[in-house]
């Protein structure tokens, strides 16, 4: 090879490696590290045990053909310095996976570099199995330390063991971009199927409350409420009354009856979560024109075995509900879900709604029985699916339903918020270390306390003044309605903040109010389909400049400065005012 010597030591002098320096490993083999730490200690410690002056770590770009510096010290430029393979000696080596060593560099052919005070060097190829990944170089300025045969074997030993450090760090840099990339989507996909879970009762009289708790990024678990179109022949079967009020509201969904359902897909995970979308968007399609839930279901079978036969996720348990708030009705239908528990206000006692029917996908006919329960004001219905009551602890003992009952019982009396609360946390220290083996889904439904007025209004500020009329008719008799522009200012800042920040001016999102009148007190609860807002940031807010403030945040606290109570629910999307007569004269 030329330049190279005969393999005596230079000199009479030893090199590093026979004097026992060793190579020491451990110092860039660390899984820890990253691609780029563990070049710069690759380098190191070759510079170190051959005494050179400087050094570079070259690697292979498959796609361009081009040998790229990626870790170099005493190089003008250092990173980035880019060789086609085959030209110079780095690419020299390279292409023909013969390593080098050259007792005047500059003086080789194959020499391209611009320092001619470079002299002893050495080039060896970088080995993964039989792949060449790059190339490794050292070199020295002066005659007083050359490179010989033996710190060649030593270099090319060093290189190998190099080489499979450099390509696992690369091969962990590539598994970890492309996990990123998978968690990126999973958030994507969780986010997708959280949008198409819809939350929003349209009847302003009834509450809900829910929580969703994949056991992965993704799950098979949902529920949803469906609004019934205002298309639907079914709305005709309410009174003129009723019909004539919905025409005003300027909305295409019934603001008296909807569909609410729960399901779950077997297995969990992607797969699961996908067959749910499409399970999602047949039942809500059904659901916008369908009232009876057998029938649903009936169809809801029917989609789901055309689509799934084939596949190994075949079946899913399904619970669909219609309530009508006119009569205070809920017909139900099961199909094979877990039977959803009825708390009566009065006498505290839980009531199963039991039901017979295989789930979705098993059976040609899937014998859904229908069922009808009438619910009184106070009442709380909870839907759950399995992976509530199969909860394990690290006992290996299972929640089930016997205790989802007692705890009921026990937090039945709670705010539905609170109530939905206290059950979660009951759960997660049941199960405490334990794994979560499923998803759990969880909804709470609440028909509240007979109200003097209920309205639901579509997003139109055209609505606003029609609305405040109506609750200034509803309290005539509170006594403390001695300034009605006050409370006028007040319901229109909520409304106006409902419509244009809440529901971002949606045509399709509707605001809900109700009004409870007393003598000597006035409650009024205006509720939007937004996100909502942090609305703990109010109270901080006070203590800003005027000018710091957002619009929103100045017109709620003059609703608050005249208000006795102003609170907000949990997400934000929801006000409570509160009015009583003894302040009469301060709000004067």
């Amino acid at each position: 090879m030329p330049g190279e010597e005969d393999g005596k030591v230079h000199g009479g002098r030893e090199s590093p490696v026979e004097r026992g320096a060793g190579f020491r490993l451990g110092r860039f083999s660390n899984p820890a590290l990253s691609l780029e730490d563990r070049l710069d200690r690759v380098l190191d410690q070759a510079m170190e045990l051959l005494e050179a002056e400087r050094g570079s770590i070259m690697l292979l770009e498959e796609d361009s053909g081009e040998l790229v510096v990626r870790a170099a010290r005493g190089l003008d430029g250092e990173r980035d310095i880019r060789v086609p393979l085959g030209q110079g000696i780095s690419g020299w080596v390279a292409e023909s996976g013969e390593p080098l060593v050259l007792q005047d560099a500059v003086a080789d052919r194959r020499f391209q570099g611009t320092d001619p005070s470079v002299r002893s060097a050495l080039a060896v190829p970088l080995r993964a199995g039989d792949r060449i990944i790059g190339v490794l170089n050292v070199s020295n300025r002066t005659r007083t330390r050359r490179f010989n045969r033996r710190d060649l074997e030593h270099l090319l030993s060093f290189a190998d063991m190099a080489a499979v450090a450099i390509e696992n760090a690369r091969l962990y840099r590539e598994l970890k971009r492309e996990q990123e990339q998978v968690e990126k989507e999973l958030r994507l996909a969780s986010r997708i199927q959280r949008s198409i879970i819809s939350t929003h009762v349209p009847c302003a009289s009834v509450r809900m409350v829910s929580r969703l708790m994949p056991a992965s990024a993704v799950g098979g678990d949902f529920f949803s409420v469906i609004p019934l179109a205002r298309d639907s022949r079914f709305c005709f079967y309410c009174s003129p009354e009723t019909q004539d009020r919905c025409q005003k509201l300027r909305t295409e969904f019934c603001p008296q009856k909807f569909g609410l359902m729960i399901g779950d897909v077997a297995n969990k995970g992607l797969p699961a979560a996908l067959i749910m979308s499409v399970l999602t968007t047949v039942l809500y399609e059904l659901g916008r024109h369908h009232i009876s839930p057998r029938t649903i279901l009936d169809e809801t079978n029917t989609a789901f075995r055309r689509f799934f036969s084939e596949s190994q996720y075949g079946f899913a348990t399904l619970f669909y509900a219609f309530y009508d708030n006119n009569d205070n009705t809920l017909t139900y239908a099961r199909a094979g879900h877990e039977p959803p528990l009825l708390w009566r206000k009065e006498g505290g006692r839980v009531e199963v709604l039991e039901g017979e029917g295989f789930p979705v996908g098993l059976m040609d006919d899937g014998g859904y029985q229908e069922r009808t329960v009438r619910l009184k004001r106070g009442d709380r219905l909870l839907l759950y699916t399995d992976g509530l009551t199969g909860a394990l602890n690290a006992r290996g003992e299972v929640l089930g339903r016997k205790k989802l009952v007692r705890l009921m019982l026990e937090h039945g009396g709670e705010d539905i918020e609170n109530f939905l609360d206290a059950l979660v946390d009951e759960i997660m220290l049941f199960a405490g270390d334990a794994p979560q083996p499923d998803d759990i889904a969880l909804m709470v439904l609440e028909l509240e306390e007979l109200y003097d007025l209920t309205m639901t209004v579509g997003t139109d500020v055209r609505q606003i003044r029609y609305v405040i009329d109506s609750v200034l008719e509803t309290l005539r008799g509170f006594e403390g309605l001695s300034d009605p522009l006050i409370l006028r200012l007040c319901l229109e800042e909520l409304l106006h903040n409902a419509m244009e920040h809440g529901n971002r001016c949606d045509r399709t999102k509707k605001v809900y109010i109700t009004v409870k009148a007393e003598p000597k007190r006035a409650v009024i609860r205006v509720r939007d389909e937004g996100e909502g807002f942090d609305h703990r940031k109010l109270a901080s807010r006070a203590e800003e400049p005027p000018g710091v403030l957002s619009e929103r945040g100045r017109g709620l606290m003059s609703v608050r400065h005249y208000a006795d109570e102003l609170r907000f629910n949990r997400e934000g999307n929801e006000v409570t005012l509160v009015f009583t007569a003894r302040r009469r004269g301060r709000r004067g």
